[in-house]
């Protein structure tokens, strides 16, 4: 692999409020992902730099947990909209990323089989996202971490479903992981009940609880 896919901060980015946001459009930031779940060096992390994000970073109240090999993509939203407009006004930022949207879309870039956790503070969430993810994209390996446990084994990708706070670090120190995408509670209409259908769902597996 490489060098220059070694750091996130490498890539196309501008600072904004001190934070370096990511300037990547859709097809080099799926690359960007792929390059960093699959690197053997410490793991990298993904975030979403939205309008919650964008008032905490006025008021530098956004600076505890900030990883040396962070990716921080622009999320949608009309505030942050008009201020990348009126900051970046002759390069304005176009892409928009969403944790739904951009998660989903990596999972189907992964063309190869990958071991995919997800970890947070619900075990019932993070069983129906497992199936639900199961689902969309069958040719991967997808574990729901209970809460309280830590992740054991390789994981290409750990999708974090909660607020990175103190306890969800403790949990990653020293695990196998690639990378790290923070999705806060960004993916809670995916974690919404399956409807039931009547459909048989024999080919779909109950998600490993690790």
């Amino acid at each position: 692999m490489s060098a220059g896919v070694e750091s996130p901060k490498n890539t196309a980015s501008r600072v904004l409020f001190g934070l370096h946001v990511s300037t990547l459009g859709w097809n080099a930031a799926l690359a960007r992902a792929e390059a960093l779940a699959l690197s053997q060096r410490e793991p990298a992390t993904i975030a979403f730099f939205g309008e919650k994000r964008l008032v905490r970073s006025l008021f530098r109240l956004d600076r505890r947990f900030i990883p040396k090999r962070q990716l921080l993509l622009p999320a949608g939203g009309a505030l942050l909209h008009r201020m990348l407009k009126l900051v970046w006004r002759t390069q304005p930022v176009e892409a928009a990323f969403s944790p739904v949207g951009f998660v989903s879309a990596l999972l189907t870039y992964f063309a190869q089989p990958r071991r995919i956790g997800l970890i947070g503070d619900d075990k019932g969430r993070l069983e129906t996202l497992c199936m639900h993810f199961t689902r969309h994209t069958p040719w991967h390996e997808f574990v729901a971490i209970a809460p309280g446990a830590n992740p054991s084994g390789r994981l290409d990708l750990l999708i974090v479903d909660a607020d990175a706070g103190d306890q969800i670090e403790k949990r990653l120190e020293g695990a196998d992981i690639g990378l790290v995408i923070l999705a806060g509670r960004g993916l809670r209409r995916l974690a919404r009940p399956l409807p039931i259908t009547g459909r048989p769902q024999s080919s779909i597996s109950k998600p490993s609880l690790a």
